[in-house]
């Protein structure tokens, strides 16, 4: 393999590996010095400066949890925050946000105190943290979920804040509590977006399995219908499993499936939707299915698809 040089200062030199306890991924320059990597072998083409005091290879795909690890590491009492730490903690984001992060852009926080950071790459804001606001995560100090939310309320909108809060609120492992966010929006009663997380709390739900799900019910819920149960399971006459669909109206024997790409690019879970429906409507149910069509769209067609089917079990408006 051809070997490759560096031209940038006086006579070539050949690009020589890092020590073995210099991450190639990314690195401190401190711990790059102590570790005997000479001036010129930190400034050749193999490596990127996102800021002052850390490198990073120059690869195509960024690796935003190394990058913000060696930012609370080179940065004194700071955590990740806002769309970064969101990001770390796999909250759901509207695509603009994942775009940001993509950038190599980090959000850190810094008690009040303290001031806020400033250097390049780093968007540093001030707040009132207290020691359990903030979690390490693989190395990372990150704002709790509860806090993250809060920050992201400035920044996304109605359907988007209750998707995020849903995932918190998870089944299985779930990042946070309904009481641990109501704490937080009472902690931070003047912090921007405060009046739309105090007005989406109220509507979230555990037990959620998508993003998409959960502004399903909150474009439901806005159109003036009422609330659909979620992933209730639905039984037999028999007492035999049938199925449990991301919505239902248990009373009016209504289900409703958010159907994403995968669907339809799994045969075979294409096949099992179909019979899994098949069951339900020879049950006397009825079945509905949406997709990003109706999500984006289409939505007035769709609504009107579950006002008409609560219409034909009986439902008489708001106060039936």
């Amino acid at each position: 393999m051809r070997a490759i040089v560096s031209r940038k200062h006086g006579p070539m030199q050949k690009i020589t590996p890092l020590p073995m306890d210099v991450d190639p991924r990314g690195f401190l320059v401190a711990d790059a010095y102590a570790a005997g990597v000479p001036r010129w072998r930190l400034q050749t083409k193999d490596l990127l400066t996102p800021s002052r005091g850390i490198r990073l290879a120059n690869v195509n795909e960024l690796d935003l949890e190394l990058l913000a690890r060696l930012h609370t590491a080179i940065t004194p009492r700071c955590a990740v925050s806002h769309v970064t730490a969101a990001l770390l903690w796999n909250i759901p984001l509207p695509i603009y946000l994942e775009e940001e992060g993509n950038t190599g852009l980090i959000h850190v926080t810094r008690r009040q105190e303290i001031g806020r950071v400033k250097r390049r790459g780093v968007v540093g804001h001030r707040a009132p943290l207290l020691a359990r606001d903030v979690r390490e995560v693989n190395g990372v100090r990150l704002t709790s979920p509860e806090w993250t939310w809060v920050d992201l309320a400035r920044r996304v909108g109605r359907e988007s804040l209750v998707a995020a809060g849903d995932f918190l609120l998870a089944r299985e492992n779930p990042l946070s509590s309904i009481e641990a966010i109501q704490e937080i929006v009472d902690r931070r009663p003047k912090v921007k977006g405060i009046r739309m997380a105090r007005e989406i709390l109220p509507l979230l739900r555990s037990g959620v399995d998508s993003p998409q799900e959960s502004k399903l019910r909150v474009k439901i819920v806005d159109a003036g219908l009422p609330e659909p149960a979620i992933t209730v399971p639905i039984y037999d006459e028999h007492g035999r499993y049938m199925s449990t669909p991301d919505l239902q109206y248990t009373e009016y024997k209504i289900a409703m499936e958010y159907e994403g790409d995968h669907h339809r690019s799994d045969p075979v879970q294409w096949g099992k939707d179909i019979e899994r429906d098949d069951r339900l409507r020879a049950q006397g149910w009825i079945v509905l299915k949406f997709s990003d069509v109706q999500m984006k769209g289409g939505w007035a067609n769709a609504e009107r698809k579950v006002r008409d089917a609560l219409a034909s079990r009986g439902w008489r408006g708001p106060s039936s």
